[in-house]
């Protein structure tokens, strides 16, 4: 009728030596690290992804007439964001990388913006 936490042999736990407390906390550090590292290359990719994107509906809005004198170089900027988007793929610093992205999305921005104003 105890059946305090020490009374029954399910409750026992397994001594672990400092060496392997030590090792399975690396390992988990290790984990954790290429988790965030693919987390933020997905993330990388899929802003890149995005800007390619906006190339392509700004060609294609070149391509079927929609665009007015006014609003051409702002697809012009918005292509140019997707150039830089694709050149992501090419770049293997990742230093340069990051600031080709970043103006990649500049470019995405600033054309979609001046293609909404213009219209």
């Amino acid at each position: 009728m105890s059946g305090g936490r020490g009374s029954g042999s399910r409750n026992t736990r397994r001594q672990v030596s400092d060496e392997e407390r030590a090792a399975a906390a690396q390992d988990y550090r290790e984990s954790v690290g290429r988790l965030q590292h693919t987390a933020y290359r997905n993330l990388r990719q899929t802003i890149a992804y995005a800007t390619i994107f906006v190339a392509v509906v700004a060609t294609w809005m070149l391509f079927i007439g929609q665009a007015t004198p006014t609003s051409i170089p702002w697809y012009a900027v918005s292509i140019l964001s997707g150039a830089f988007g694709l050149a992501t793929c090419f770049v293997r610093e990742s230093r340069p990388r990051l600031y080709v992205l970043a103006a990649a999305v500049v470019l995405a921005v600033v054309g979609v913006t001046g293609v909404f104003l213009s219209d």
